[in-house]
């Protein structure tokens, strides 16, 4: 019969982990949610805007500083932006502007997939009913004679 290692760790219920993660995560990056969604981080404000883009707002004179299209990366972009790293800001991005571009390419790819098969199915059905419509008998073009 095996004896149980008595150093065996207590599972740690998940409340604890939480307050312990929420702690670590204050520490790591100190952000304060608002009620209306809108993020603070250092002297920051990153705020959903009209056009649905999430900008970056400087907390002390209000100007928009950028946008961007995710709320992840508007939040990278804010943490980069107040650390002075132009360099991964600008990467940042570059990385939202290509998520943006490749979501506008697949919403017109399927727009355009939808239409064609619209008018496909509109042909098919023409198509159909012009033969549907039309007399069987049909006067041959060639002479019988020939």
């Amino acid at each position: 019969m095996k004896k149980f290692n008595k150093n065996i760790k207590k599972k740690i219920p998940i409340k604890e982990l939480a307050e312990q993660f929420s702690h670590e995560l204050d520490n790591k990056l100190p952000v304060h949610v608002m009620p209306n969604g809108d993020i603070i981080y250092k002297n920051y404000l990153v705020r959903k805007m009209a056009n649905e883009n999430w900008g970056i707002f400087n907390i002390q004179n209000k100007d928009l500083i950028d946008q961007f299209f995710l709320k992840t990366c508007a939040l990278m972009a804010t943490k980069a932006y107040s650390n002075t790293r132009v360099e991964k800001f600008f990467e940042i991005k570059r990385l939202d502007n290509k998520y943006w571009s490749n979501f506008c390419d697949l919403a017109i790819y399927k727009r355009n997939i939808k239409t064609a098969k619209d008018l496909y199915r509109d042909w098919e059905t023409d198509r159909k009913s012009t033969r549907l419509n039309s007399s069987h008998s049909r006067a041959s073009r060639m002479p019988s004679s020939a």
